[in-house]
């Protein structure tokens, strides 16, 4: 039986099957997941999301929440229950003398850098523009400010969340203190948020330094790699892909296609003190092609949106090491050597810094003593490629992961985890389970990195 599209209290615009449009309302970002909603609940206001909840429970339809639409398992959509979209509320105040942020759950990550880089700040977060700000901050929030500024969830000071009953509750570090705790780097499992206050932070232009060098030099260029951070001060981001080189405004186009190591090292502090420390750097890279240039922060944000745009297929694997040794770094080489399409790459990204400083039961965030983050995004059009481009990437983390610490980051995880609990909650699990069980009993929040909430012997 259809689902009723009449949703008591709501006032947004909802699409169903045989609606014109539909297709396009279902549509997500990674092309993997062609699913079939029963409705499709476009919402403008808090409200409105409440109303969408209570009508769900009451049809008894499954939720999937979305935003960006960018959660690379699919868990933005769904068959047969309700997609929430929250893309209306997506207001950004800002108050700069505060340097404070208010930010709507369906707002994307560009229209915040826009708002904040007029008042010369910004709220820590991803690197493509067109990323959701919600789910990446209930992930944690990984990007380019993250070792001088921390993740995202580090500066988040509260949210106004949509429970599992329809309730809209405050959540802050003095109202629902343990579901704060637990919506630091828990996911989208305790409710829906509608609205985050971010503190804001000074940030002008980056100085950048973008190298390439051929699959050869890789090694060498790694090993540098693996000793810089340790000793970096927060201000330098080093970043290194094994790929394809890209069309980019920097490359020759002879070296397009070609096998090799990109690095992209990102100074956010003094453009001077950036330009020389860079400078030293790029003569002992030396790359055959690079780039050092001052970057405007909007530039830069925006520098990936097309090589991550919406409509290719995406899988992803990733993990965390201690240190980038040379066994580590010849087995990611020799596996990243075979990959197939031009779109997929393994990205050796230097954590630490900001992050590793907050202390480790401050949030549910887990993973703050590791040095690296291996991402290994696949990433391709041709739905024939299916099979080759998702084994790659399983292939690259079977031959890396015994050399990981464990665990892994929310964001960067696939539907196909074995024990998945565990490798994105690590110690922080048994009490998730516990707010969990006290916010959302019956798991009605269950399209996401799930938290089975604790039994009642358990809590007991």
């Amino acid at each position: 039986m259809a689902a009723t599209r009449d949703i008591d209290g709501f006032d947004g615009e909802v699409v169903a099957p045989d609606d014109a449009g539909y297709d396009e309302a279902r549509a997500i970002w990674n092309a993997m997941h062609d699913k079939r909603p029963a409705l499709v609940a476009y919402c403008h206001s808090t409200a409105d999301v409440a109303a969408a909840v209570r009508h769900a429970r009451a049809e008894g339809l499954a939720i999937a929440v979305r935003s960006g639409g960018h959660s690379l398992p699919g868990h933005s959509t769904c068959d047969g229950g309700i997609v929430i979209d929250l893309r209306g509320l997506n207001s950004i105040e800002v108050d700069p003398v505060g340097r404070r942020a208010r930010v709507g759950g369906g707002a994307l990550l560009g229209e915040l850098d826009a708002v904040t880089q007029e008042h010369g700040l910004v709220v820590p977060a991803g690197v493509v523009s067109h990323t959701g700000v919600a789910g990446l901050t209930l992930g944690g929030g990984v990007g380019r400010q993250m070792r001088r500024l921390g993740l995202t969830i580090d500066s988040l000071l509260g949210v106004e969340l949509v429970t599992a009953t329809g309730e809209v509750v405050r959540v802050d570090a003095a109202t629902n203190r343990d579901l704060f705790w637990a919506m630091r780097g828990g996911g989208g499992n305790f409710g829906i948020v509608t609205e985050f206050e971010f503190r804001a932070h000074e940030m002008g232009d980056l100085m950048v330094l973008a190298t390439f060098n051929p699959i050869e030099e890789a090694a060498r260029v790694l090993a540098l790699a693996a000793d810089v951070p340790v000793m970096a001060p927060d201000e330098l981001l080093w970043t290194s892909f094994l790929r394809r080189a890209q069309p980019q405004p920097w490359l020759p186009p002879e070296w397009e296609g070609t096998l090799g190591v990109v690095s992209l090292i990102e100074w956010s502090g003094d453009l001077e003190e950036g330009r020389r420390v860079l400078g030293e750097l790029a003569e002992q890279v030396a790359a055959p092609v690079s780039e050092l240039a001052q970057v405007p922060f909007l530039a830069l944000q925006t520098a990936g949106d097309e090589l991550f745009g919406p409509g290719k297929r995406s899988y992803v694997k990733a993990g965390y090491l201690d240190d980038l040794s040379p066994a580590a770094i010849a087995t990611l080489i020799e596996v990243a050597s075979e990959v197939g399409s031009p779109f997929s790459q393994v990205e050796v990204l230097a954590v630490g810094g900001a992050i590793a400083r907050v202390d480790a039961d401050a949030t549910a965030f887990p993973h703050r003593d590791a040095a690296w983050l291996v991402n290994i995004p696949a990433s391709w059009v041709d739905a024939s490629e299916d099979e080759r481009e998702m084994n790659w990437a399983r292939n690259v983390y079977r031959a890396i992961e015994p050399l990981m610490t464990g665990g892994a980051y929310v964001n960067f995880m696939g539907d196909d985890e074995v024990d998945h609990e565990a490798i994105a909650y690590g110690p922080t699990l048994e009490r998730l389970r516990r707010v969990k069980a006290e916010w959302d009993p019956e798991n009605v929040f269950r399209l996401n990195q799930n938290i089975v909430p604790a039994s009642a012997e358990e809590v007991a």
